[in-house]
């Protein structure tokens, strides 16, 4: 009865991830050279909006090692349009908490946190959007302790 427990569970499991559905539009890593953050190293990532009928959420995506010696991270965050339209934001990142425990998920001495950037946006035009992230911690010698940097941009599901 066990072995026929398992065969049913993973069957199960293999139909339910396939009626799962990814609605990653654009999902990427930039890595830091020595985890060390340099002001002029400007992270940039390219996209092709496809979609400009359903909204989209945006994220910023930080990996960072344990010896970093912030709660936050603060941004300046560029985005590009297609049609040469732009926008700049400011954008602080809390990655710790009150106590110092960081946020995301981890493995070992590295954390991976996800920070919510821009809430069900439609694209205005089809094309590539350029969006510029820059570390704006105003550290002389380069941040240190982030790894890598990233962009992720997925459909919102939708419920009919």
């Amino acid at each position: 009865m066990s072995n026929l427990f398992k065969i049913v569970f993973v069957i199960s499991l293999i139909f339910l991830m396939a009626s799962c559905s990814d609605n990653t539009v654009y999902d990427e890593y930039i890595a830091i050279d020595n985890a060390n953050w340099k002001k002029e190293n400007i992270a940039t990532f390219e996209f092709d909006a496809k979609d400009t009928l359903n909204p989209h959420n945006i994220y910023i995506n930080i990996r960072n090692k344990g010896d970093y010696a912030y709660s936050n991270l603060y941004l300046f965050v560029t985005i590009n349009g297609p049609s040469g339209d732009f926008s700049k934001d400011t954008v602080n990142c809390v990655i710790a908490d009150n106590r110092g425990k960081w946020k995301g998920k981890g493995i070992g001495d590295l954390w991976d946190y996800q920070q919510p950037y821009l809430g069900n946006v439609k694209f205005a035009k089809k094309g590539i959007y350029t969006v510029y992230l820059e570390q704006a911690m105003r550290v002389e010698d380069g941040l240190n302790g982030i790894s890598d940097i990233g962009l992720k941009v997925e459909k919102v599901e939708t419920r009919d």
